[in-house]
């Protein structure tokens, strides 16, 4: 098992067995006061809580997906920076340097873009294919922080989202109270109902906000790696400016 997993498993499985003790103790306090479920509880939460399963859903899928999507073997293949440095072992000839556009020619990972955009502007000379690369690189940043950023987003939105669904389910307590009389029980019942899309929100606001710095980190390595193996490329045309 890669490293990255060995740290990252653990703290999922603390925070979900977290998230289970919690939704469970707020069932079984359910149960014990007024016999309703978690579904129940759910249901009492509103349109507000059904959006927030919609938003954790479609957040922990993405969390899934770039978890085995953004990693570095994907981003920088391996073998591909042995290659190209073999290839270039007896100089940055005409031919090794076709041979490099053929090795990263439809590899559309963070370094073979990289590679492939600086190979380009080999006519132009050792300043223009650093510029490119440099350009290139951050490009290439960006694209997948802008990936990850949504989880950083749907965070924030969870939380917000389970604060709305609290204030507005307090409101209708409160205004339902002024209606049928002051009744101590069935207003702390009301509350606790409201503040089920708070534990919502919280729960996908954690999970989001874990992923997003665990994959911001495997970004920004990769992104510190490929530039040190573009910089390893484009010494073999140092002699060529």
């Amino acid at each position: 098992m890669p490293r990255a997993y060995r740290h990252l498993f653990p703290i999922l499985a603390l925070f979900a067995i977290g998230s289970l003790a919690a939704l469970g103790a707020a069932e079984a306090g359910a149960h014990k006061e007024g016999g309703k479920s978690l579904f129940d509880l759910i249901k009492a939460g509103g349109p507000v809580e059904l959006v927030l399963i919609i938003l954790s859903v479609v957040s922990y899928s993405l969390c899934l997906q770039f978890t085995f999507t953004i990693k570095r073997d994907i981003l920088i293949p391996d073998g591909l920076a042995d290659e190209l440095h073999n290839t270039f072992a007896e100089g940055a000839t005409d031919e090794a340097v076709e041979n490099a556009r053929n090795a990263v020619a439809g590899d559309n990972s963070m370094l073979g873009n990289i590679c492939a955009a600086m190979l380009d502007k080999k006519d132009f000379g050792y300043d223009a294919m650093k510029e490119t690369a440099e350009a290139v690189g951050m490009s290439e940043h960006a694209k997948y922080m802008n990936k990850v950023s949504w989880l950083s987003l749907f965070a924030s939105i969870g939380t917000l989202l389970g604060l709305l669904g609290t204030v507005t389910g307090i409101i209708g307590s409160f205004l339902a109270m002024s209606k049928a009389g002051s009744d101590a029980n069935a207003l702390a019942e009301s509350i606790g109902e409201a503040l089920v899309c708070t534990a919502t929100g919280l729960i996908v606001a954690i999970g989001a906000l874990m992923f997003f710095f665990f994959l911001r980190n495997r970004v920004n390595q990769a992104s510190v790696d490929a530039g040190i193996i573009a910089s390893e490329i484009l010494d073999y045309f140092r002699t060529n400016k």
